[in-house]
């Protein structure tokens, strides 16, 4: 044999003996024999089917923090569909449209649906009062035996991101 020819034979015997010990040899790993399909495997030793995490953080949980109410507000369940179910501070003014001297509002909600508002309409804890160019002004709804006087809130037109259409 050529030196260039033991030369290859050594590199390739060298790169399997690597992949051998790369490579886990768990027994317990692997299928046993005679093993029906679809059953559960045999349990195996403690804390198997348990997950460590290893100082990563845990791939199930949402890394979006969802919107928080002022403090002192008091939660309003969902109880309807529509514009109707979502909080104040939920919505964003997506567009205004004029129709002769009529004003109406494209309302996005949480759920990323948008919805046709006019003044009048009703979200789980405002009610639109007037649609102007520059946006749309909420009146909060407040919550009987609270005290709280009702109070304005002027919300601006935004782009919403995300594909343009």
């Amino acid at each position: 044999m050529t030196v260039m020819t033991r030369a290859i034979r050594f590199s390739m015997g060298a790169g399997v003996l690597a992949l051998m010990a790369v490579m886990p040899s768990n027994a317990a790993a692997q299928i046993q024999v005679g093993t029906k399909v679809g059953t559960a495997p045999p349990p195996t030793s403690a804390g198997a089917g348990t997950y460590e995490s290893l100082g990563r953080r845990d791939p199930f949980v949402t890394l979006i923090a969802p919107r928080r109410a002022a403090p002192n507000a008091v939660a309003v369940p969902r109880s309807s569909n529509g514009l109707g179910s979502f909080l104040l501070a939920d919505v964003t003014v997506t567009g205004l449209v004029r129709f002769g001297n009529q004003m109406t509002a494209i309302i996005q909600g949480a759920d990323k649906m948008s919805y046709v508002a006019k003044p009048g309409s009703k979200l789980a804890d405002a009610v639109i009062k007037s649609i102007d160019k520059q946006g749309v002004v909420f009146v909060d709804i407040p919550h009987p035996g609270t005290g709280a006087r009702p109070q304005e809130t002027r919300k601006l037109l935004r782009q919403v991101s995300g594909d343009n259409r």
